[in-house]
């Protein structure tokens, strides 16, 4: 099923994880409807931008079980169909982050792992919703928690 142009449900709930524990990771409807949003709004807007250059998303829908599998919440956006976990090859990480943070409506915005002068180390968490979009920004660095970003 295609969730946006570029972008697949089977790539969106794809989890070694899941697979491998046996936990059904199959989004209802409402979340299907979420994950074609974050799609539609972040994802292929950002893909336009970066000269068609490939989106790898490394977690995206997650259900209940398996975010408690991989210890995160039970509340996560993942859960909701929000949020997803994303790279772009070639491309520095925190920039690609900036472009999101300076240029889209998003719900939270988080440059994960980044080491400065290693471009693609790290990933971009982004969520999206469909209205009442809080535009928070954070960095999350190893060893540290959540950091504002300003």
């Amino acid at each position: 099923m295609q969730l946006s142009k570029h972008f697949s449900l089977e790539e969106m709930i794809k989890s070694s994880t899941a697979l491998r524990m046996g936990i059904d990771n199959i989004p209802n409807e409402e979340q299907i409807e979420n994950l074609k949003a974050i799609c539609e709004n972040i994802l292929e807007p950002l893909r336009e931008y970066y000269e068609s250059r490939p989106i790898t998303i490394t977690s995206g829908f997650r259900s209940p079980e398996l975010s408690e599998a991989i210890k995160s919440s039970r509340q996560s956006q993942h859960c909701k169909g929000e949020a997803c976990d994303f790279e772009i090859a070639g491309f520095d990480n925190r920039q690609v982050a900036s472009h999101i943070k300076n240029n889209f409506d998003f719900d939270q915005l988080i440059s994960e792992y980044y080491i400065k002068d290693v471009p693609d180390s790290g990933w971009i968490h982004v969520s999206y919703k469909k209205s009442d979009n809080r535009k928070e920004s954070l960095i999350k660095n190893k060893g540290e928690g959540y950091i504002e970003w300003r």
